[in-house]
């Protein structure tokens, strides 16, 4: 397949719904592409609005990181602009080292050329947005080693 421009490094889009590789109950997800790997492969995170911080944590726009609980994650204010389009998400939205994944990018464009999905492209972070996202979770341990390296690079 070609290269999708769509899917660069620091796209967010929105997939109306995402189809879960682990078979897991479509649902409308945002997606945010942290590096791509050789056009064929993405590191990715599905950012939730799924609150996950612990309560002693105050939850300030960017990385939080706690070494002694291991807990890492990029917290997004709501309403705060995070794309050079101006978009922001609506509601407060996390990103948890733990999770990221990735996703092969055929798979994902043959469900949007197949009718199973919409994707929508809501912006591209900014390059100081974009690089405290790689910076919070390449430096955590709570992130897999493989994928602090890919980061890193």
């Amino acid at each position: 397949m070609e290269p999708d421009s769509r899917f660069q490094q620091g796209a967010i889009l929105y997939f109306d719904p995402f189809i879960f590789p682990d078979g897991g109950k479509p649902k409308p997800k945002y997606f945010l592409v942290l590096k791509v790997l050789d056009n064929v492969c993405l590191l990715a995170s599905l950012p939730t609005s799924k609150d996950f911080v612990p309560s002693m944590i105050e939850k300030i726009h960017g990385c939080i990181e706690r070494l002694d609980i291991n807990f890492n994650c990029y917290y997004f204010d709501p309403n705060v602009v995070i794309c050079d389009n101006g978009f922001a998400f609506p509601i407060e939205t996390y990103v948890y080292g733990y999770r990221l994944q990735t996703f092969k990018l055929d798979t994902l464009l043959l469900q949007e050329i197949t009718d199973e999905t919409i994707i929508e492209e809501c912006g591209i972070l900014t390059e100081d947005e974009y690089a405290a996202v790689i910076r919070c979770l390449s430096n955590s341990p709570s992130v897999k080693r493989a994928y602090r390296k890919v980061l890193s690079e």
